[in-house]
């Protein structure tokens, strides 16, 4: 699976394909000349991040109320 990011809206698109056209579903924009990066390499981390980041205030809200 690849990715890109749209420089208009900037928005993640991913594709199981880097080659040939390419919109973004999100604006329509041209991607195609865009260079496609591997999605797990670009968004594993900052996903993981993101989830834990999430997670972990949501307990902890959770457990304020109720106490």
């Amino acid at each position: 699976m690849y990715t890109k990011t749209c420089p208009k809206c900037s928005q993640p698109s991913f594709c199981s394909s880097k080659y040939g056209e390419w919109d973004c579903p999100i604006c329509q924009a041209d991607l195609s000349s865009l260079r496609a990066r591997d999605a797990g390499d670009v968004f594993h981390t900052t996903l993981h991040k993101k989830y834990t980041t999430t997670h972990l205030s949501e307990s902890h809200t959770a457990f304020e109320t109720y106490i």
